[in-house]
């Protein structure tokens, strides 16, 4: 029993990390693609998509930074600081990145314990591509 239980807690503390860490990139990549939807539109004003990412990462329990979020027009290489004035068929690329580190309430038992684990460079991002309407 003195040799299984600290493995078993290892596994079990770093399934918790583990799911938790790809809970939160999906998380990532849904607000990503909430963001684009919400800059795509031609009414879309600048807290548009800022506001959309906000709102699908509460769900997962990360509050939402606005310096991981950044919207680029292709068309014109731009990096875009206000969707309003982007030209309607512009392809805009929205990204939400951050490292593990970065994420308020992330739960990490295993790096706690042990010091291994995910680590604090392990990025959490998101991409999604659409085409100003």
């Amino acid at each position: 029993m003195a040799i299984v239980l600290p493995l078993l807690l290892y596994v079990m503390f770093g399934v918790a990390e583990f799911g938790q860490y790809f809970y939160i990139q999906s998380a990532f990549l849904a607000a990503a693609r909430d963001a684009a939807r919400a800059a795509e539109l031609h009414y879309a004003v600048q807290a548009d998509p800022g506001t959309a990412a906000t709102h699908t990462l509460a769900t997962a329990n990360v509050t939402f930074n606005s310096s991981w979020m950044t919207i680029t027009d292709q068309t014109t290489g731009n990096t875009v600081s206000d969707v309003s004035t982007v030209s309607v068929g512009d392809t805009l690329v929205v990204g939400i990145v951050a490292t593990y580190a970065q994420i308020p309430n992330a739960f990490e038992p295993l790096t706690q314990l042990t010091g291994v684990g995910i680590g604090t460079a392990k990025l959490c991002s998101g991409y999604c591509t659409v085409i100003k309407q």
